[in-house]
């Protein structure tokens, strides 16, 4: 690096740089107050407490907090605590990365690493004093306690930040304090601590603010905190936080309970239940250790590295400018590399806040609404203390709301409390921002968030799962649908006092005549919903290959080879599209020619994916009556189905079997692979916007059932008995899908 010329300079900070670090950087009074909290955590204290005098006097009023931690010795105040931007806690090493210097009493990870923590309290008044009694610790010999040995003086320092606000340079203010070796003059007689005073308060607190701090602070400290290694006493000395509503008594009546681990190697813990506190009678679902079910142990613990491949894959695509070619290197890379945030703990508690729901759930149902207002979301510790502002009001970090407008099977923000716990010594790759707004967003946040997502998708397919059965149990069809509104619209005609029987019972002929003329147009609806969601895969992949096409016809010279396979590429897309889209009928058509259209349409695809199709279509049929186009759409669901979980799992032969067979019944298309199998019921299975896929629609199986009905019927065959029954090769164990053509 070439030297600098001409004049040199430093530079000069002004005195209200101070003000700026308290005013800006901490946004609101209760975070100033977090920001003290956390600075004797630092200082290894087991209480904090938090006074509030005369609060209800603007011209009295004040503020005093008070630890029992092991206080500022007279170095580290001069050269540590007078100093901006210090890195002591957690100093910076040569590779940018800081290392903890873990508390001497408690080995606590700190959790001030900026240095700018102390200024806080500029956002709470203009006049602070500051009295401290410090001690020296030791190290015991062989793991024993620390030695805590009280020292003789006390440090008092007195600042008023006013002084700070003119255009004086910071090096020219002077700060007051003293050493304080007499006694009697001590605030702390035999133990040591720090006392601050916080007078000239800047804002008149309110009951409303006091209970908006009093439910920040309960929140600050980790639900898994024992009380006797850190607590938080807020007192302001009045009735302003009587009757607030007890946590623990709503989240144990929460009726979906989830508890998972994720280790670095991506092992996945999901220990799921759901009850109803009130409503005993609907009995309760679990996922955990003790059953002996296999589907259930198989949801229950297993590694989620090959799941987690496709949700990476889609995070490539749409957030960083990396080539299609080059996206699978990229996904491989990242999941060969251990989770760097170490293990991931999380606590999930959910709930709906329709009135019945809310009736079922605990006996004092307003206790509910009344938490969720102030506590719903996603919060995020770090040992024992909370990392802002996950989880605040407003902070849908996680995006719920959005993908409950996408898919209703989602939950919103506000019906879920949850605690994500991470261990501060494993977890120092996720850094916190110097305006306390979370972690900023480097690599491994983003997988951070990626693992989180994987795990809360989960979550959403296995409580809606309890909340149809529950809304079925309660005889209610899901708010403002169709069949819900035309159910009620029934009930009331049959209870109403209509004196003409005939008039009566028309009205309800006219009622059940809509609601077949409603099913009927759904399903011809469904037909073309179907064609044209499949196609829009073909027209997505063409988008990605034209530039490709664009930047090869511009070489020179021409690869004459690499062209036409690509020209070669979009025609098979091309008339992929074509077959779905051309004008169809029921009528009879050559099945072998359709499953292999179905196949040809993905063929790029499988070769990408390295997934092996065997088709056998029995001699003895040779034609189906169907729509050719929608049986083609139906299969390529299928394989498309089959694709996505075959990446989902580990495996070198990677197949999907096609199967054309004659039964005593019709005719059978079975389409099996050797993936992870279903997890779920075929109830589920077919109903609308039931998707286990991150981002999944979920109309794909609910389509073909409805399609099927006029044909036949959709099964799925979970015995693998009678997969090999029906000569279907027994390394297809996976996920079978039967199309059962019987109605001609």
């Amino acid at each position: 690096m070439a030297e600098p010329s001409g004049h040199q300079v430093q530079f000069k900070p002004k005195a209200n740089l101070l003000i700026l670090l308290g005013e800006e950087l901490i946004k609101s009074p209760v975070m100033a107050i977090y920001e003290l909290i956390k600075n004797s955590y630092d200082a290894d204290a087991t209480e904090v407490k938090i006074e509030f005098n005369n609060v209800e006097d603007p011209q009295k009023a004040q503020i005093v907090i008070t630890d029992n931690g092991t206080g500022i010795n007279e170095a580290v105040l001069t050269s540590v605590w007078f100093e901006p931007g210090t890195d002591f806690r957690k100093p910076l090493q040569d590779d940018g990365t800081r290392k903890a210097n873990l508390s001497p009493v408690f080995k606590r990870v700190p959790m001030g690493e900026k240095g700018v923590g102390r200024f806080a309290v500029h956002k709470l008044s203009n006049l602070i004093k500051l009295k401290t009694r410090p001690a020296e610790v030791t190290p015991g010999k062989s793991g024993a306690t620390a030695n805590v040995n009280l020292l003789d003086y006390e440090l008092h320092v007195e600042i008023d930040w006013r002084s700070f606000s003119s255009q004086k340079y910071l090096d020219e203010v002077a700060i007051s304090w003293k050493k304080v070796t007499a006694p009697e003059s001590f605030h702390f007689k035999k133990s040591p601590g720090t006392y601050i005073e916080l007078n000239d308060l800047k804002e008149t607190w309110t009951k409303g603010m006091a209970r908006q701090l009093k439910r920040s602070t309960v929140s600050m400290l980790s639900p898994k905190n024992e009380e006797k290694e850190f607590s938080i006493a807020l007192n302001f000395h009045n009735d302003w936080l009587k009757a607030l509503p007890s946590v623990n008594q709503v989240l144990d009546a929460a009726p979906y309970k989830l508890t998972a681990a994720l280790d670095p190697q991506y092992n996945l813990t999901f220990d799921y239940h759901f009850s109803l506190q009130n409503n005993t009678a609907l009995g309760h679902r679990d996922i955990d250790g003790k059953s002996k079910d296999a589907v259930i142990r198989s949801k229950y613990k297993r590694n989620i590295r090959e799941e987690l491949k496709q949700s990476v894959r889609n995070f490539f695509a749409k957030n960083k400018e990396i080539a299609a070619e080059e996206i699978e290197a990229h996904t491989e890379a990242l999941l060969n590399r251990s989770a760097s945030f170490g293990t991931l703990k999380l606590e999930v508690y959910s709930y709906d806040l329709d009135a019945q729901s809310l009736r079922d759930t605990m006996p004092e149902p307003t206790l509910i609404k009344d938490l969720l207002k102030e506590q719903s979301g996603i919060r995020v510790f770090k040992g024992d203390l909370r990392v802002y502002d996950y989880g605040e009001p407003g902070n849908d970090w996680l995006g719920f709301d959005l993908k409950r407008v996408q898919n209703k099977e989602w939950f919103s923000n506000n019906q879920v409390i949850g605690f994500i716990y991470l261990d501060p010594a494993q977890s120092g790759v996720l850094v916190e921002k110097t305006n306390r707004e979370g972690f900023i967003a480097n690599a491994a946040f983003e997988k951070f968030i990626l693992c989180l997502e994987f795990i809360f998708n989960d979550f959403k397919v296995e409580r809606s799962v309890d909340r149809r059965k529950w809304l079925k149990f309660n005889h209610k069809e899901s708010p403002n649908s169709f069949e819900g509104n035309i159910k009620s619209f029934k009930e009331l005609v049959e209870s109403a006092v209509i004196p003409n029987a005939q008039e009566k019972k028309r009205i309800l002929s006219e009622v059940s005549a809509l609601e077949k003329r409603y099913q009927q147009d759904k399903t011809a609806l469904l037909i073309p919903a179907g064609v044209g969601m499949t196609a829009s895969f073909a027209i997505h992949e063409i988008e990605k290959l034209v530039p490709r096409l664009h930047d090869s016809v511009r070489e020179n010279p021409l690869d004459s080879i690499k062209l036409k396979s690509l020209v070669n590429e979009l025609t098979d897309y091309v008339n992929g599209i074509l077959s779905i889209l051309r004008k169809g009928g029921i009528k009879n058509i050559l099945l072998a020619e359709t499953v292999e259209q179905a196949v040809k349409n993905y063929e790029l695809r499988l070769q990408m994916r390295k997934v092996n199709v065997s088709v056998h279509v029995d001699p003895g049929i040779s034609e189906i009556r169907c729509d050719k186009r929608l049986l083609i759409t139906m299969l390529m669901n299928l394989i498309d189905n089959s694709i996505h979980w075959l990446e989902t799992v580990y495996k070198p032969n990677k197949g999907i079997y096609i199967s054309a067979t004659k039964s005593k019944d019709g005719v059978s298309i079975v389409v099996a692979d050797n993936g992870p199998g279903f997890k779920d019921n075929i109830e589920d299975i077919v109903r609308p916007f039931f998707s286990r896929k991150d981002g999944g629609i979920g109309i794909g199986m609910y389509m073909i059932d409805t399609a099927m009905m006029q044909f036949g019927k959709l099964n799925i065959i979970y015995d693998k008995e009678e997969l090999l029954e029906r000569n279907i090769p027994a390394m297809y164990n996976g996920a079978a899908v039967e199309l059962l053509f019987n109605k001609f």
